[in-house]
């Protein structure tokens, strides 16, 4: 007499888990104080000490510096939070079933 028997064996396979990190964007207002300087022209009548060194000519151009701050932006990378990713095995029990043959 004869018999089929279950030979049950348990075999590894390996797949990849895919973790995505996916930036977003948002805009961040920051409010920063500038100054600069403005010219303004006055006249007034001549006090009596200042003397005429030439000739009045025709058009006489003079400059003038003028200072004015501007805003630099720059982004810097900073970690705002730390991920971990572990691992664990989880056990589970799966119940095979498969027909044998008996010989009688």
């Amino acid at each position: 007499m004869t018999e089929e028997k279950l030979d049950v064996t348990k075999r590894t396979s390996e797949s990849q888990a895919t973790i995505t990190k996916e930036p977003t964007t948002e805009t961040k207002t920051a409010e920063v104080p500038v100054t600069q300087e403005e010219i303004t022209i006055e006249r007034m009548p001549p006090s009596g000490q200042t003397e005429a060194r030439t000739p009045v000519s025709s058009t006489e151009n003079v400059t003038i510096p003028v200072k004015k701050e501007e805003v630099d932006v720059t982004k810097i990378p900073c970690v705002k939070k730390e991920v971990v990713v572990k691992k664990k095995p989880v056990r589970e029990t799966k119940q095979v079933s498969e027909e044998v043959r008996l010989k009688k």
